[in-house]
């Protein structure tokens, strides 16, 4: 019986075994960051040749960059973590006003 069994439902296993494959296989192209970085480097070279403008430059690297944040999301959503709360070295919002102060003291001046 249990051989019956087994042969009747051998095509209901394959089909499952496809589909779990192409779910993997969508994951992983989901979070798939690497054709992303490729498309930013090939953008860098094409504005160092000189065949695009700065503009241009400016607003396909803005793209490409959000891109690249929205995989970070998916990532750290499929990870079980909040991007929102999420902090580091890119994480965080700049209010107006907020500013950096940098000064850099190597020791007496030597110059009078």
């Amino acid at each position: 019986m249990f051989l019956v069994d087994d042969l009747l439902f051998m095509p209901i296993d394959g089909i499952k075994f496809v589909f779990r494959t192409i779910m993997k296989t969508a994951e992983e192209q989901y979070l798939d960051d690497a054709p992303l970085k490729e498309q930013l480097l090939e953008l860098e070279m094409r504005f160092d040749n000189g065949e695009v403008t700065e503009e241009e430059y400016s607003e396909e690297q803005a793209a490409i960059l959000r891109a690249l944040r929205e995989v970070q999301h998916r990532k750290m959503e499929m990870a079980g973590v909040d991007p929102a709360t999420q902090t580091g070295p890119l994480g965080g919002k700049v209010g107006e006003g907020s500013g950096v102060d940098v000064h850099l003291d190597y020791g007496p001046s030597s110059k009078k």
